[in-house]
């Protein structure tokens, strides 16, 4: 009797040690090429961050190009990045392997930092440029679809919530780094060489540490034909699909461009050193709130944990809307910063939960394509009626984010297109051996009262 009872209390324990799980216990028990890729994007960020926040006034007051160059490198650049997203996850999906087009991709973000250093007109900055958004649009991609598909359904938000903490937080510590070595001297070409550094490390990370154990079990089976890629596969990106898509390109209508934050700080009365922080500290607080978010949407509905995110971004429109000082301000770049990271993470896993793995890729390349256009033309009107006057483009994304709200509601309660798991939630093998110790201990005891 007494043994009975103790078998069932350690069959309802398990389950619930699980459960208990804390935040570190659930990122360290992640595969380690989970931490490799989320590492060597924490590199890529603080090297492209630091570069990123010179490259302005090397090429305006080094090289002595106008802003309408800078503009003109700008747009185009990022157009082609949009483009290289969805055709790298396509390559990733065909060739089944996503590390060759992550390997590539880092491979040209490092490239084109000694292109961009050793530059003397346009043309070489043009070719920089181009090069190092174009590097960024194929590591996106592959970069997700390998986290959500490296470990099961059960424990995707974490592993995708680790990546993007990582990457936050290294583009917080880029601009933090070149602001203290700014201090020391102002030689562009020099804080360019040392943000050309941790570029370099994420390759040599990449490299050695990132392997792909499911695809390498997958290719030593017999059953090859299941693993092709056919145009029948695409056909499953049902409706369940498509409304997400649909519901991000909304949300992304009012995620315009965070420079806008700083010149509202500004103009609130911000100091200049607190209104150049914006940045740094916006990823600080995406950098901290993207596992504990991706953790939780591993035992909650993924697109009702959504809403977070969108309410978020409600009110933290409101809050630079109203002119209610500097400390409202602030607590509305807090409140930006954590749906910044969530949402785009939340939108991954919801996206790997809907469609086949072998599409993965692909369906995230599309996702980021139309979202990223997207956002180009609502940053466009942002501007627009900021020139009127800087609260218009507050105003606008809080009609946009409110109308995103609203259609996730009617997504998710109405239409019932909430998140659909694939999988039943599984313990880690490092879990299963901890509460088969605890088990075998319980069950030592019950044998021991029975005696």
């Amino acid at each position: 009797m007494a043994q009975a009872s103790q078998d069932k209390l350690s069959q309802n324990s398990a389950p619930q040690e699980q459960e208990n799980l804390n935040i570190i216990g659930s990122a360290r028990s992640l595969p380690k090429g989970v931490w490799a890729v989320s590492i060597a994007m924490m590199l890529i960020a603080v090297s492209t961050t630091m570069v990123f926040s010179i490259s302005p006034f090397f090429i305006t007051q080094v090289l002595g190009l106008s802003l309408v160059s800078l503009g003109i490198m700008e747009g185009i650049s990022e157009g082609l990045s949009y483009f290289s997203k969805l055709a790298s996850g396509f390559a990733g999906d065909f060739f089944r392997r996503k590390k060759p087009p992550l390997i590539i991709g880092v491979a040209m973000a490092t490239i084109s930092k000694p292109i961009f250093i050793f530059a003397g007109g346009a043309s070489m900055i043009m070719l920089s440029k181009v090069i190092e958004r174009i590097s960024n649009g194929i590591m996106a991609t592959p970069r997700d679809a390998y986290c959500a598909e490296e470990v099961g359904a059960s424990r995707r938000g974490v592993s995708l919530g680790l990546m993007m903490s990582l990457k936050t937080f290294g583009c917080a510590l880029g601009s933090f780094i070149i602001g203290g070595l700014i201090v020391f001297t102002d030689d562009y070409r020099l804080l360019l060489w040392i943000g050309f550094l941790p570029c370099f490390l994420s390759f040599i990370v990449l490299l050695f540490y990132m392997k792909e154990k499911r695809v390498e079990k997958e290719l030593n089976t017999p059953k090859k034909k299941n693993r092709k890629l056919k145009l029948e596969d695409f056909k499953s990106l049902n409706n369940r699909y498509w409304s997400l898509v649909v519901i991000a390109t909304l949300f992304m209508c009012a995620r315009f461009s965070d420079g806008f934050l700083v010149l509202r700080m500004n103009e609130l009365g911000a100091p200049m050193w607190l209104s150049t922080s914006t940045i740094g500290i916006l990823n600080l607080v995406s950098a901290f709130a993207c596992l504990p978010v991706g953790r939780m949407s591993d035992r909650i509905d993924r697109s009702r944990m959504l809403y977070f995110s969108f309410i978020a971004l409600v009110l933290s429109n409101v809050c630079f809307m109203l002119e209610g000082g500097l400390l409202l301000a602030l607590v509305g770049v807090v409140i930006w910063g954590a749906q910044r990271g969530t949402s785009q993470m939340l939108f991954a896993a919801i996206i790997a939960d809907e469609v086949p793995e072998k599409i993965i890729g692909t369906a995230l390349g599309i996702y980021y394509l139309l979202s990223g256009v997207i956002a180009v033309a609502a940053g466009f009107m942002a501007g627009h009626v900021a020139d009127i006057q800087l609260y218009y483009a507050f105003v606008f994304g809080l009609v946009a984010s409110s109308i995103a709200l609203v259609a996730l509601i009617v997504r998710n309660e109405f239409m019932g297109h909430g998140t659909r798991r694939k999988t039943k939630p599984r313990c880690s093998t490092e879990d299963k051996k901890r509460l088969g110790q605890g088990q075998g201990q319980g069950q030592g005891q019950g044998q021991a009262a029975g005696a």
